[in-house]
C-alpha cells in the first residue's frame, strides 16, 4: 500500500466523526451492527459491498462517495471530503 493511501475504514471513521455521530449510531445509519462497524474502521475487516452502497445511497452521506473509494474529490458536483463538510458547517 502507498504510504499515501487511507485505508477505507479509517476515512469511514473521518466520515462518521465528521458528521457528528457516535459509532452506534452511524451503524444504525447504515444498517449494520456497531462491532462491525468497529472492525471496518479499524481494518480488522474488510468493508463491505453492501455498507459502501448503502453508504453512497444516503442521502447526507452520498457526497463522501468519491473520496472514500478514489481520494478525489469534485465540489462542484457536491462530492467533497469530511474536512470540507467541516468547513461548511
Amino acid at each position: 500500500m502507498s504510504p499515501n493511501v487511507v485505508p477505507v475504514g479509517k476515512k469511514i471513521r473521518q466520515i462518521r466523526e465528521a458528521v457528528g455521530l457516535s459509532r452506534p449510531k452511524f451503524a444504525e445509519l447504515l444498517g449494520v451492527p456497531p462491532t462491525t462497524l468497529k472492525n471496518y474502521e479499524l481494518g480488522y475487516r474488510e468493508v463491505g459491498g453492501a455498507f459502501l452502497v448503502a453508504l453512497a445511497h444516503h442521502a447526507e452521506l452520498h457526497q463522501f462517495t468519491l473520496w472514500l473509494l478514489s481520494d478525489k474529490k469534485a465540489p462542484e458536483i457536491g462530492q467533497i471530503d469530511p474536512e470540507e463538510y467541516l468547513a461548511k458547517a
